[in-house]
């Protein structure tokens, strides 16, 4: 006996795209945060979820439209693994010569005192950030 009616499988499976196609704004919302930035774990988590609804439904009805839905999932999943891998592989990473030394350059630290740049690079690497503004 068949558990669960036709329009329920079909809504199972439209869910499944639903979520395949949050999943990439779930990441996109979670970009503050290095480590689910670097992970995607939630966008992956999402199409984890999507692929298991979407191919259950399929599995359990043999129509078309279910079994496109179905593969619908599966080619958003790639697509995805593909832009958040392969895109990233493309991307240049920045050589070391690249980089510039900065001029040297005094600046007052929070007690007024000046800290010369050559004796803050003798102590071992800086890393200069510029504010834009005032306070």
């Amino acid at each position: 006996m068949d558990r669960q009616p036709g329009s329920r499988r079909v809504g199972r499976a439209l869910l499944a795209v639903l979520l395949c196609l949050l999943a990439p704004v779930a990441w996109a919302l979670t970009l503050d945060s290095p480590s689910l930035r670097a992970s995607g774990a939630v966008a992956w988590l999402l199409f984890g979820m999507a692929l298991l609804l979407g191919l259950s439904a399929a599995r359990d009805d043999r129509r078309l439209v279910v079994r496109a839905l179905a593969a619908l999932d599966v080619v958003l999943v790639g697509l995805f693994a593909w832009l958040f891998f392969g895109l990233a592989a493309l991307h240049p990473q920045p050589e070391a010569d690249q980089f510039q030394r900065a001029p040297d350059f005094t600046l007052p630290d929070e007690q007024g005192r000046p800290v010369p740049l050559a004796a803050e690079l003798a102590r071992g690497p800086v890393l200069l950030v510029f504010y834009r503004g005032h306070w």
